[in-house]
């Protein structure tokens, strides 16, 4: 696709904007950056302020410099031929579940440990090598799932593909993940933390399997409380929609989304990336 920036429609809206403002613009004197901008959201898939946060934190290398709320805007004026509003992935203003809107249910798992009795430090993410797990579901009526994984601290992500969403499966994935995670296992996993469903209920099945201290469990219907999960599983969806079917999904091409995760620059952490606070714990 050729960027057109400098078409004569995005030029247009440059002049009727800056009639308005009494003022020019600063994007209308980088073309480059308008180009990166486009390029970065549209056919990467960043947020505008991880594009921003990027540049600060790697360094600017364009003449000029604008900030994230001036980006939402010039998105907002349509300043950009190749960028509307439509290509952001999330809306801004998104309704969260506070633990005042929790559902009163019981935790009834026999084989573990309530998220209640995970140690404090634990739960202010003070501590490198506790994880949460979740399955990922494709279209309906196929059985290949996505495990997914995310440590709780820097926020690594690792997915395996599983033939169904079965114990023996994730058991399964648990053990093949030894092999690539890099440094003392026991190390990097310290606990889980996993919700009621049935593929997780061998809480003894799964501290042999990734050789962790314990598991805890979630309360039912309480998603927010595997958050760091829940953040991962959306950004995995900017490839692999609700409806896609995993049997058709390669290796390869799952790795490159574990990748992009990993790689995607994060505000909490000052732009850097979870592969990069996870290789100063390792």
């Amino acid at each position: 696709m050729q960027w057109g920036y400098l078409a004569d429609a995005a030029q247009r809206r440059h002049e009727e904007n800056a009639a308005r403002k009494g003022r020019g613009l600063k994007i209308d004197k980088d073309h480059a950056l308008a180009r990166h901008i486009e390029h970065k959201i549209k056919t990467e898939k960043w947020s505008p302020a991880a594009v921003i946060g990027e540049l600060c934190q790697r360094g600017w290398s364009y003449d000029v410099r604008i900030c994230v709320k001036t980006l939402y805007n010039y998105i907002d004026q349509q300043l950009f031929l190749e960028l509307t509003n439509d290509d952001l992935l999330y809306k801004k203003n998104r309704d969260k579940q506070t633990e005042n809107s929790r559902r009163g249910a019981a935790w009834n798992n026999r084989d573990g440990k309530s998220i209640d009795e995970r140690p404090e430090p634990v739960n202010r993410r003070e501590e490198f090598g506790h994880w949460e797990i979740d399955l990922v579901v494709g279209r309906k009526g196929t059985k290949p799932v996505i495990l997914t994984l995310v440590e709780r601290q820097t926020r690594k992500s690792l997915y395996v593909l599983i033939k169904n969403k079965s114990q023996k499966e994730v058991l399964q994935a648990l053990r093949r993940l030894q092999r690539r995670v890099k440094g003392d296992f026991t190390h990097v996993f310290k606990s889980i933390t996993a919700d009621n469903g049935s593929e997780f209920l061998d809480g003894e099945g799964m501290k042999r399997a990734a050789k962790c201290g314990e598991v805890y469990y979630a309360h039912p219907y309480s998603s927010w409380e595997r958050g760091s999960n829940e953040n991962g599983n959306r950004m995995m969806r900017r490839f692999l929609p609700k409806g896609t079917d995993f049997s058709k999904l390669k290796p390869k091409e799952l790795q490159r989304i574990e990748d992009w995760v990993n790689n995607y620059p994060r505000k909490i952490f000052g732009y850097k990336s979870a592969n990069d606070m996870y290789a100063a714990m390792i």
